[in-house]
């Protein structure tokens, strides 16, 4: 085979194969995702039991495709390296987590520590193997320091930011900073900008008033999906 015949098979290999194991992984992880949103539901309302979420096609689909985008891009354009595995493995949470939020305003706690502990575990193990600690040790920085500001906020008004997304900001901050401290700053900025546009489009509408909360756990996804392709 020829070597641009042979590249092509190689790409297309990445390309189909990282796209494929984010959608199996997106999928797999929506039963759970129903259930620890309908607890978490429970939980807020102070009731025995919720029944799960109903989950339109539609959404399942998005769920699954947007699953497998990012890897699949990233994969195809970086190849099999395992310096991609924390950044991916935040995304897939957050794709799920974004679920939640926009269905219900709420980002439960044990999906969140989930994502959290399996970012932070593929950090560790691929500092170990490629002897990045400085890159580890930056993030772990960056990600203390997005925690700390969104706590910051919390404590300032929790209109603002609810104590939800505080507890996200330390696997966003450690999976954006992966890549660069600035592509953390810049999927902040982003966030922050979606969410103001959608603010105040839904208040001008009058769909919304000014006190609304907005869930900021939505934009944050979409703006890590966004900056990660941007970065790759």
């Amino acid at each position: 085979m020829p070597p641009f015949e042979r590249d092509l098979v190689s790409v297309n290999f990445a390309l189909i194969g990282g796209a494929t194991m984010g959608m199996a992984a997106g999928a797999l992880l929506i039963p759970a995702t129903r259930r620890e949103l309908a607890a978490a539901t429970a939980r807020a309302d102070d009731v025995a039991w919720v029944p799960k979420p109903v989950l339109l096609t539609w959404q399942r689909l998005t769920l699954i495709v947007a699953s497998g985008l990012v890897p699949g891009v990233v994969l195809h354009k970086v190849g099999w390296s395992i310096v991609a595995i924390p950044t991916l493995l935040m995304f897939l949470g957050l794709v799920q987590l974004a679920y939640c939020d926009a269905k219900r305003q709420l980002l439960p706690k044990t999906m969140v520590h989930a994502t959290t502990l399996c970012v932070t575990l593929s950090a560790v193990v691929v500092a170990a193997v490629t002897n990045e600690w400085h890159r580890l040790f930056i993030a772990v920085l960056c990600s203390a320091g997005l925690s700390a500001l969104l706590f910051a906020i919390n404590l300032m008004n929790p209109a603002w930011m609810a104590f939800g997304d505080v507890r996200l900001a330390p696997v966003v901050g450690l999976g954006l900073a992966w890549i660069s401290p600035l592509a953390l700053l810049q999927g902040f900025i982003l966030a922050n900008l979606l969410a103001a546009a959608v603010g105040v489009t839904l208040i001008v509408s009058r769909k919304a008033s000014r006190k609304a909360a907005l869930p900021f756990g939505f934009y944050l996804a979409i703006a890590a999906g966004a900056i990660i392709l941007l970065w790759t």
